[in-house]
């Protein structure tokens, strides 16, 4: 991983911190379970019934035969949206084990690699307030504002730049304010 945030780095760019998320940390994530569970049980529950018609007795009329598909045809949707929210805490760890963060002289830095390789970046200059959540250990969250804009419904948005369960979350704060300064 190191050597994929080496190869990002611009000419004379030099690396001042580096570090991986721990997936174990990354529990916020879960939080979507609360939603995802009743909706994919009753969807589940919902395409179900609506497909018992046919098991209690073949359909009889052409309203029969037609209510006997779409309604099941209809709650399949809600099901793999249900299984798709389940997923994302899984995919979410997944990424952290495949994410590194780097501060440099320059710029903050998210590679990840997988499937995709994605690079996200933000200039030191860019950086706006910063907020900072650490735990006991070191390990923490820390949140940068690097803008703003206005969503279709007209409604200010603020852009941030998150890097989630890092290792020496105050130092890199720190370290970050000194470049600011510097």
């Amino acid at each position: 991983m190191r050597a994929a945030l080496q190869a990002e780095m611009a000419p004379g760019e030099r690396t001042l911190w580096s570090g991986m998320p721990d997936a174990r940390r990354m529990k916020a994530a879960f939080g979507i379970w609360l939603f995802a569970i009743p909706w994919t049980v009753f969807s589940c529950v919902w395409t179900g019934l609506a497909a018992s018609s046919w098991l209690v007795r073949m359909p009889q009329t052409e309203m029969e035969w037609g209510f006997g598909i779409a309604f099941p045809l209809f709650g399949f949707p809600f099901i793999l949206v249900g299984v798709w929210m389940l997923s994302r805490p899984f995919a979410a760890r997944s990424a952290a084990r495949q994410t590194i963060y780097g501060l440099t002289d320059r710029r903050l830095i998210r590679v990840t690699m997988g499937r995709q390789h994605k690079i996200e970046s933000v200039r030191i200059a860019q950086m706006g307030p910063i907020d900072l959540n650490v735990s006991r250990d070191g390990w923490g969250t820390i949140s940068i504002q690097t803008g703003s804009h206005v969503d279709s419904e007209g409604d200010r948005v603020t852009d941030r730049f998150v890097a989630a369960a890092i290792p020496e979350a105050d130092k890199l704060h720190r370290m970050i304010i000194a470049q600011q300064g510097a």
